[in-house]
């Protein structure tokens, strides 16, 4: 990992972290406006490009005052502060992936193409962990092609710690990516009836497109993203699953979006996802961080759908010590507590 601007220099650690993190964000803040306009899965809340961009931009404002160049130290830090003000599904699992990605990277000041498909490997561990009910058809789905591709480049390395092969082994991982996030119109029949790609995996495919340009000292190639389905959809029309019933849009129109930060155990963080399951959907919970206080307990971040919010909330106050909470009705803009 290494770039400085457009130069090929030998930047590692912090200025390379830094900097892709400094590309996504441009990438992503650049196409925000079509992230939200194709955003119909789980809910078209119109909201995934803003999500995505507070997680970047929280993880960048990490890493801006993290030490050192040991980069799983600094995704660490990077994903830890994401998840803790992450929001919406894609907001909160991209702070899930930037986490799980940063695992296999302890110790490391540089990437290299063994490193890179262990942190996916993990991302995607964690990912899937993280959520109630994981999908096809999602950011989950274009990162396990990333992964997947990235562990054949591996396997096929003579040198695998040659930068030449990583900067190689770039393309085809991005490739991979995009077609992955093709597929998702027909994986998921809120997206095939809209006639778009899944958002978050868009998204992702963005941040992935930014590492690559980080790895070759280049700027990102916004040409990736053309001719995806809903890429050229202009502002004003919207996109909406065609066969929304009234149910399911009176159903909508009265949920909230619940995000939490709590203190739990991983035995009562299991058991509230039991409950929550039975009170929403779209359930994530995942730790913020590894290392417990020394009851035991971690700070988990908690995503939520739901029609009742007060027991809801409820629910993870008796569960555990309560941080934080935003309510967010799924039409329109959340309130703070």
């Amino acid at each position: 990992m290494r770039t400085a601007g457009t130069s090929r220099g030998k930047v590692r650690g912090a200025a390379a972290a830094r900097r892709w993190f400094a590309l996504a964000e441009d990438t992503v803040q650049t196409h925000r406006p079509r992230l939200d306009r194709i955003n119909v899965y789980p809910v078209a809340d119109s909201d995934t490009g803003a999500n995505m961009l507070a997680t970047i931009r929280s993880s960048r404002a990490a890493l801006d005052h993290a030490p050192g160049d040991d980069l799983g130290k600094l995704l660490s830090a990077a994903g830890e502060q994401a998840m803790g003000s992450a929001y919406g599904n894609s907001g909160t699992l991209l702070a899930v992936l930037i986490s799980g990605f940063a695992e296999p990277l302890q110790g490391h000041d540089r990437l290299t193409v063994t490193v890179l498909s262990r942190g996916l490997q993990r991302a995607s561990l964690r990912g899937w962990s993280a959520l109630s009910n994981p999908v096809n058809g999602t950011m989950l789905s274009v990162l396990d092609a990333a992964r997947d591709e990235a562990a054949r480049c591996a396997a096929a390395a003579e040198e695998p710690e040659s930068r030449a092969v990583l900067e190689a082994a770039m393309a085809p991982v991005v490739q991979a990516a995009r077609a992955a996030v093709v597929r998702t119109e027909r994986q998921l029949d809120e997206l095939s009836r809209a006639g778009v790609v899944d958002s978050g995996g868009l998204g992702l495919l963005m941040v992935l497109a930014a590492l690559a340009a980080t790895v070759r000292g280049s700027e990102v190639d916004h040409s990736i993203f053309d001719g995806l389905a809903g890429w050229e959809r202009q502002e004003g029309q919207e996109t909406r699953p065609a066969s929304s019933s009234p149910d399911e849009a009176a159903e909508l129109k009265g949920g909230v979006e619940l995000m939490c930060t709590v203190r739990l155990d991983p035995l009562g963080a299991a058991s509230l996802r039991h409950r929550l399951d039975e009170l929403g959907e779209s359930v994530i919970i995942t730790p913020i961080g590894a290392d417990p206080a020394p009851d035991g307990t971690l700070r988990w971040r908690i995503h939520v759908h739901t029609a009742a919010p007060e027991a809801t909330l409820s629910a993870v106050q008796q569960a555990g010590s309560l941080e934080s909470s935003t309510s967010t009705p799924l039409t329109g803009h959340g309130t703070h507590s």
